[in-house]
């Protein structure tokens, strides 16, 4: 090896071990990361224009690791319900409101309309897709033990029980340096 490849060499080496300059430098986008209640049950309602549902995700431990090791971003992008009992479809549905909030009560996190859908709802089957309302990052949320979901279905509501799951889903960017 001749000299200036060696002094090339060993430049290269001491400009990767320089204080400040990463070793590792990883970023990866991630298209989707959702949460699942299964099996919430609806009680019937006659002659409603309207029901109300809250629920709790309560196991967060999945997304801390996400939230608190790496440099992460997770945005709400949507909440998707789907019909598992009671019910065929969700041709009922005029307008959807999925609210996301804090389940920890000394949390000044403000509740976030984050899913909604008003006379636009496009249910396929026994299947719901609602669409965020807005950006928002969700990390600070994710970072409690818990998470409060207040879903708000309105239009003509069926009388009779029923049960779904749902789906509240982000877009997550996570990156990861590593420096000497």
């Amino acid at each position: 090896m001749n000299t200036i490849s060696r002094s090339a060499l060993a430049l290269g080496f001491g400009l990767v071990l320089l204080p400040g300059c990463p070793l590792l430098d990883i970023e990866a986008d991630v298209p989707e990361v959702c949460l699942t209640y299964p099996n919430l049950q609806i009680p019937g309602v006659p002659a409603q224009s309207s029901i109300k549902q809250t629920f709790v995700f309560d196991d967060l431990s999945a997304v801390h690791d996400l939230t608190n090791k790496l440099d992460a971003n997770l945005e709400f992008v949507r909440a998707e319900v789907r019909a598992t009992s009671g019910i065929e479809n969700f041709q009922f549905v005029r307008a959807v409101h999925v609210v996301v909030s804090s389940g920890d009560p000394d949390s000044t996190l403000p509740p976030l309309t984050m899913y909604d859908c008003d006379g636009d709802c496009a249910p396929e089957g026994n299947k719901l897709e609602v669409p965020a309302s807005l950006a928002h990052d969700a990390i600070e949320y994710l970072k409690s033990d818990s998470i409060v979901i207040d879903l708000d279905f309105q239009g003509d509501v069926p009388a009779s029980s029923w049960t779904m799951d749902v789906d509240v889903c982000m877009k997550a960017r996570a990156g990861y340096t590593f420096s000497p």
